[in-house]
């Protein structure tokens, strides 16, 4: 009942995350919490890959053995390769980046920490429950994906064999899975972190507490001094208010009492009145000196508030850069395997439904589409994750001068002019290994995939209509 508490902490919401990657050898364990084991994670990390490396071996004999066009055994050997790279990289690099993505999830925290003081409510169950649905939908998907292929590879060799073959791809699909999948995780929460400063902006910084703020990046003793004097000023204004207020009044009977000579108090019935309006003028005096002083004071709390939120998004800035560098290769990586399967699979699709130069297996199409379909949509949502948080990070510097451009006080102006310069300088940028993440990538696949696709219909006819070629292997 414990993982179904509230999560209040980024790293306990993604801990299902964590435990998977360390699982797979692809991140260093602790053991006991908060207490690194590189040595054992490493010799663990060498045992799964061991593993990957037979399995990936008897795949190869696998295809060794079947009937396969020339340009088509060239593809699945090349395929077969990048998948075995494929996984020793991430598996190496997640192992070699366990302290960056520790650092990362600290920063994460302390933004939290800044943001909760400042008066945003920040909890993870969504996010949690989110995480757990998807990797439990995406481990019934690897099922199904194993129930076709045990049935396919069974045919051609024995039930060992097959399971350990099934296994060895399941390890290589969810190493994948799970790398994508965290930077997913991180761009997201990015992008709600860009979003709950861009909020705070917009509501004018109201909403604080009154208390003393010790926000770990950035403090603000003042506020409390400022509100003190302010209530005290309201205090005294309306005790003297009161005071005016009896003294005119006991004025008033006392003259009416002992004057009751029409002439003279013919002459003090106008006093009260003449009393009346300089009480009123003072009361309204000491309303506009108290609106004044509010006003004063929100804009004091604007002045304190806006280098923190200037400081909160640089950190957000600094944590964006911190996970395009951990992750910068495998995702670079994972996009060249998106565009090398995808033009396999519908080169498939050519010369079995087009070309009909092969028999169709309703088991083999049917794990082809799956495949196809699991590869855009991680491209679609990881470039679509990481546009939105882009452009919630760049759009703060247009609500800061939407807000405050019609301020003329000048400290808050340069602040104002150092946040949008802090902002132009370190724009917000997902960039992983040269590549800016970002629609432009979904063009891009779509092009190479066409390119590639129309190259290789090409080769293939004048391959197979080749008869100097030798026919061993294929």
């Amino acid at each position: 009942m414990k993982s179904l508490t509230r999560s209040s902490q980024f790293s306990e919401a993604i801990k299902a995350v964590i435990i998977v990657n360390c699982l797979l050898g692809v991140r260093a364990f602790e053991y006991p919490r908060g207490h690194l084991r590189p040595a054992l994670s490493l010799i663990y990390f060498l045992v799964v890959f061991a593993i990957c490396c037979g399995g990936f071996l008897n795949i190869e004999a696998f295809y060794a053995n079947m009937k396969l066009m020339k340009l088509e055994y060239i593809l699945y050997r090349l395929m077969h390769s990048v998948i075995v790279l494929s996984v020793i990289l991430k598996m190496s690099l997640g192992w070699w980046n366990t302290k960056k993505s520790k650092v990362c999830y600290k920063k994460i925290s302390k933004i939290d920490d800044t943001l909760r003081q400042l008066g945003v409510v920040i909890n993870y169950d969504k996010l949690y429950f989110a995480i757990i649905g998807i990797m439990s939908m995406w481990f019934s998907i690897v099922i199904v994906v194993n129930i076709f292929a045990f049935n396919h590879l069974k045919i051609r060799t024995n039930t060992l064999n097959s399971i350990y073959m099934m296994v060895v791809y399941t390890i290589s699909l969810t190493v994948d899975f799970i790398n994508i999948f965290e930077f997913y995780i991180l761009s997201r929460c990015l992008h709600i972190k860009f979003g709950f400063v861009n909020h705070l902006l917009c509501n004018s910084l109201t909403n604080l507490s009154i208390k003393e703020m010790k926000l770990g990046i950035f403090g603000i003793k003042d506020y409390t001094k400022i509100m003190d004097c302010e209530r005290s000023k309201n205090v005294l204004s309306m005790k003297v208010i009161l005071q005016m207020r009896r003294r005119v009044q006991s004025r008033i009977s006392v003259s009416t009492t002992e004057n009751p000579d029409p002439v003279v108090f013919q002459i003090k019935s106008h006093f009260p009145f003449q009393l009346k309006a300089q009480s009123e003028s003072k009361i309204q005096s000491e309303v506009r000196n108290r609106s004044e002083s509010h006003t004063s004071a929100i804009c004091q709390k604007h002045k304190l508030l806006l280098p923190i939120l200037k400081q909160v998004h640089l950190e957000l800035c600094k944590v964006s850069k911190l996970v395009c560098t951990t992750f910068g290769v495998q995702i670079a990586w994972e996009i060249g395997i998106i565009i090398m399967f995808l033009t396999g699979g519908l080169y498939n699709f050519y010369n079995r439904y087009i070309m009909n130069q092969q028999h169709v297996v309703p088991e083999q199409t049917l794990l082809t589409m799956i495949m196809c379909f699991i590869n855009i949509t991680k491209a679609i949502f990881l470039n679509r994750a990481c546009k939105n948080a882009a452009d919630e990070g760049n759009k703060t510097v247009t609500i800061i001068h939407t807000i405050y451009g019609c301020n003329i006080d000048t400290d808050m102006q340069e602040e104002m002019q150092q946040f949008g310069i802090q902002i132009l300088q370190s724009p917000v940028i997902f960039s992983v290994f040269g590549f800016t993440m970002g629609n432009h990538i979904l063009s891009m696949i779509l092009k190479t995939v066409s390119t590639y696709l129309v190259i290789m219909i090409q080769m293939s006819s004048s391959l197979e209509s080749n008869t100097a070629i030798q026919h061993l292997h294929f």
